[in-house]
């Protein structure tokens, strides 16, 4: 017996949300592709059909039929956008905060911070250093001159 595709019933809310992220010039390209699929979810197309459709690959419309299928009533295309991977352990919003404190202070022990002494002063990778500073958006170099 063939498998078959678990059908999506949308309401009439959900479709017209979802045509809006889709024709949203402000929506990410991840939010519209996903609200196309299940569009085409709604109107009864298989997974391949929807694949192809959409140039993407087959998987990515199974796991949209799966989070979609069941209980949806009140499931949104936002809901699962950047949920997905490893949960951050060691650059924390606490951890940020930790960070932009610091560097806002001049070090005892030299001039100004570098990434290098500052990694070492958290027990950081260097790596993880930098991509702290850039997310709270803090240009070392620049920093220095803002003490006293």
């Amino acid at each position: 017996m063939p498998w078959e595709s678990r059908s999506v019933t949308l309401s009439t809310e959900q479709r017209n949300e979802l045509k809006d992220i889709a024709s949203d010039p402000n929506s990410s390209e991840k939010e519209k592709c996903r609200a196309l699929i299940v569009l085409l979810m709604g109107e009864g197309l298989k997974n391949k059909e929807i694949a192809k459709r959409l140039a993407i690959h087959e998987n990515t419309v199974v796991k949209w039929r799966g989070r979609w299928t069941g209980d949806n009533s009140d499931s949104k295309v936002s809901d699962y956008g950047e949920l997905t991977g490893r949960p951050r352990e060691v650059l924390t919003p606490e951890r940020l905060a930790e960070i932009k404190e610091i560097v806002s202070v001049k070090p005892v022990d030299a001039q100004r911070w570098t990434v290098r002494r500052l990694a070492a002063h958290l027990h950081i990778p260097v790596a993880t250093t930098q991509r702290a500073l850039m997310e709270l958006g803090i240009d070392l170099r620049i920093q220095s001159s803002t003490y006293d």
